[in-house]
């Protein structure tokens, strides 16, 4: 009887190896040491792109109207009229959205600028709920004391714009280089 544990030489556990002039199995991929294409992700830098022209329109659309006069995101407030004005910033945001999704689109630098505007994207996002809350409470106060005060369509459609950017940045992130099996 011979002991299971005892240990046998490498000649014997190891496959035989193929005969000469054998080609060995193909691999199912090559690799050539470069990396496979980037996919085209057309719907998602369109939507990054759509995201930002919204951020662009919606920062020149009515945020908030008060006894009839219109402000929106480039208009004086203050007392002094040297108030701050966020229409700017919103419309900067989203030109670079519409950069990033254009690049997107053209050279498919696909990880890096989709990280960037998911973050340019999300700061918007933040900034825009941020001036609705401020826009909301001044319209409270303004119907508290008997103004006639209305919030616009603006800033929703900057928190939209937004939105899309958001998910056509991740869009354009989740898709992946596929290498192509060699037949």
């Amino acid at each position: 009887m011979t002991d299971p544990f005892q240990s046998k030489p490498a000649w014997q556990g190891a496959p035989p190896p193929p005969p000469p002039g054998a080609m060995p199995a193909a691999p199912m991929f090559t690799n050539t040491g470069s990396k496979a294409p980037r996919p085209a992700v057309a719907i998602g830098a369109a939507l990054l792109t759509f995201g930002g022209v919204l951020m662009i329109v919606g920062s020149f659309l009515s945020w908030f109207e008060i006894d009839g006069e219109t402000f929106n995101g480039f208009s004086k407030g203050g007392e002094n009229g040297d108030g701050t004005k966020d229409g700017p910033v919103f419309a900067v945001l989203g030109g670079l959205a519409l950069s990033f999704g254009l690049v997107q689109l053209a050279a498919r630098k696909v990880l890096a600028l989709g990280i960037i505007g998911i973050v340019v994207a999300a700061f918007d996002l933040l900034a825009a709920i941020a001036d609705l809350s401020d826009v909301n409470d001044l319209v409270d106060l303004g119907k508290a004391f008997g103004a006639d005060v209305s919030a616009g369509p603006g800033l929703y459609v900057v928190i939209l714009g937004a939105a899309v950017a958001i998910a056509g940045a991740i869009a354009t992130i989740a898709k992946r280089r596929i290498w192509a099996p060699t037949t």
